[in-house]
């Protein structure tokens, strides 16, 4: 007899946990892979204004998918927002390059920029991609 109740057990415990919602829902994973930038150049000495790249990689998980991106440097500013649609036989990577001139004879600074990336409800940041500026 014991031996029916522990089965019975094993049954009602899961479904009542199912049916109040304690059990953990599947957990939903980011449309997105690694998410980064990079400036070229890391360094700048020179006469000004320093031209500088930065480039974003965003990698892709879903296909298909629409995204969004957009640019933030240092100084507050941002870039237009551009949207992406990925088709589904689209790449998993993509990259993205914006330019940035800035500085004056005798300025030093440091600068950086940063891509927010965006689909449904998944929103990601890149690092900071920083440069050290020191004008002539």
């Amino acid at each position: 007899m014991r031996h029916a109740r522990v089965v019975l057990i094993g049954v009602l415990v899961p479904a009542l946990a199912a049916f109040t919602g304690s059990a953990k829902p599947a957990a939903s994973q980011s449309p997105f892979g690694d998410v980064s930038v990079v400036a070229s150049p890391q360094r700048y000495q020179g006469r000004c204004p320093a031209h500088l790249r930065f480039t974003a990689t965003i990698g892709v998980s879903a296909h298909p998918m629409v995204f969004n991106y957009q640019f933030e440097r240092s100084d507050g500013a941002k870039s237009e927002l551009k949207v992406v649609r990925v088709p589904a036989n689209g790449p998993a990577t993509y990259r993205f390059s914006e330019q940035w001139q800035l500085g004056a004879a005798g300025q030093h600074m440091q600068v950086w920029e940063k891509v927010r990336v965006a689909s449904g409800n998944t929103r990601l940041e890149s690092n900071q991609a920083q440069v050290d500026i020191a004008c002539r």
